[in-house]
């Protein structure tokens, strides 16, 4: 069903795109308290490392081991693609921070949720239409938002090139829906901590749904472009999917260690308690995308 022809792409891209949106648009639509929002950045983190290194890497190892004719030359191929995304990832953060702020700063403190800041804002959760007019969208969030949100966009467009390519080789039919399955596994939650991160940062749900609009057609719209390409007469040579998968999953592993910090949330519970409480939500993020990839029969 997924093995090639634009219907197919069109259809994978279209359930991904709504899958997406819908799911990012929950922390939207309900009333979150600090407690909860909080909650929900440990788990997405937990879910972003797992999603990196239990579902995207992996694929790509997979399908670099299985399409390479010299295994000799394996651990060179596998190792530079990761690198390569950890590193732009790593660029793209230093250019941008420079850019908005050009002020010295921790990495820790600038990407991790401050819970001071969402406790003196806490109407901006509460209320519904103060976050609307964005008023208290300050340079500081400015700076925290774009990083990680640029992030994820260059991680769902590599995501896209992959499904795209895996699209058009039809000499594997059912490796399109192996990377269909893939992404679509890691976008949602993705979607959901994205949302709940933009939340976290004070950011307005127009501005918040405007990030959540770019991540969820970022994917869609690299597949059906890599494929039209790939599509072309002239492009007779095949590529296989596993280095932008690997170069995807070294970007998101970065967004997933450096840019999605977890934060100290249970500072109100004893602080042996509120560390297990935390350590259980992170393991708990870490091996759902793989058990879930695992029932949806993520495997060759």
């Amino acid at each position: 069903m997924f093995s090639n022809g634009f219907q197919s792409i069109g259809f994978m891209t279209a359930v991904m795109g709504l899958t997406s949106y819908a799911v990012g648009l929950v922390p939207l639509s309900v009333t979150l308290s600090r407690a909860h929002l909080s909650i929900l950045s440990v788990l997405s983190t937990g879910l972003l490392v797992g999603t990196a290194l239990g579902v995207i890497i992996p694929e790509g190892i997979e399908e670099t081991v299985s399409s390479d004719p010299h295994p000799d030359s394996i651990s060179r191929k596998v190792a530079a693609p990761v690198l390569l995304g950890f590193s732009f990832m790593l660029l793209v953060e230093e250019y941008f921070s420079g850019t908005i702020s050009p002020a010295p700063r921790d990495n820790y403190q600038v990407f991790q949720i401050d819970l001071e800041e969402l406790e003196h804002e806490e109407d901006m959760i509460s209320d519904r239409s103060s976050r609307m007019t964005g008023s208290h969208t300050t340079t500081d969030s400015v700076n925290r938002v774009y990083p990680l949100s640029l992030g994820l966009v260059v991680h769902a467009l590599v995501d896209g090139y992959a499904l795209g390519v895996a699209a058009s080789d039809d000499r594997s039919p059912t490796l399109s829906l192996i990377v269909f399955l893939a992404i679509i596994v890691h976008k949602a939650p993705t979607a959901l901590a994205l949302t709940t991160s933009l939340l976290s940062k004070s950011l307005s749900i127009a501005e918040c749904k405007r990030h959540l609009l770019m991540f969820s057609l970022a994917t869609p719209t690299s597949a059906i472009l890599t494929y039209l390409l790939y599509s072309l007469p002239f492009m007779n040579q095949r590529l296989s999917s596993g280095v932008p998968l690997l170069f995807s999953g070294g970007t998101f592993l970065y967004v997933a260690t450096v840019l999605q910090n977890t934060p100290d949330y249970v500072t109100e519970l004893p602080s042996t308690s509120g560390r297990v409480r935390r350590a259980t939500l992170l393991v708990a993020g870490m091996f759902f995308p793989l058990l879930v990839s695992q029932l949806l029969g993520h495997s060759h």
